[in-house]
């Protein structure tokens, strides 16, 4: 549980909350859990990641050569 508390303290979870939050999830404390009440208290999830909202991740490397072009890399950088 000192963990949890750390990590809530470490991203700036009001203590008042982390009480709150503590006192929702005593009898089911898992990650995903104390994510939903963070949530609920308007906070960004902290101990899991919602990997749908890296659906863009591939049009965004795409856009990656449109801004850099035919970079090589730094002068003298071979590719074998």
């Amino acid at each position: 549980m000192e963990s949890i508390i750390y990590e809530l303290r470490y991203n700036n979870v009001k203590e008042e909350d982390i009480k709150t939050i503590i006192e929702r999830v005593k009898n089911r404390i898992s990650e995903d859990n104390i994510d939903r009440e963070l949530v609920k208290l308007g906070y960004e999830k902290i101990f899991t990641v919602d990997y749908d909202d890296y659906d863009n991740y591939d049009e965004d490397f795409e856009d990656y050569d449109d801004d850099y072009g035919d970079y090589k890399g730094p002068r003298g950088f071979d590719e074998d």
